[in-house]
């Protein structure tokens, strides 16, 4: 391996393998618009692609997404 190069990560599921593209390439991220929609009403079954994604994928992104929204509404 040359230097500055990383391992290989080790995907051993489907979810791994999800949660490296997300991390790694932002990949997959929904809109704003269903991001605001699924963080305001959680159990909305039509969502359940974003609430796998946030929630089970853990994407960084959308979770900072969510804490900006929540501060926003905070203040």
């Amino acid at each position: 391996m040359k230097e500055g190069e990383s391992k290989a990560p080790e995907l051993k599921t489907l979810g791994d393998v999800v949660r490296w593209v997300i991390a790694e390439l932002g990949a997959m991220c929904p809109s704003p618009e269903r991001l605001a929609a699924y963080f305001a009403n959680p159990d909305d079954v039509s969502l359940r692609d974003v609430q796998y994604h946030v929630e089970e994928a853990r994407c960084p992104i959308c979770q900072a997404e969510r804490e900006t929204m929540q501060r926003a509404t905070s203040d």
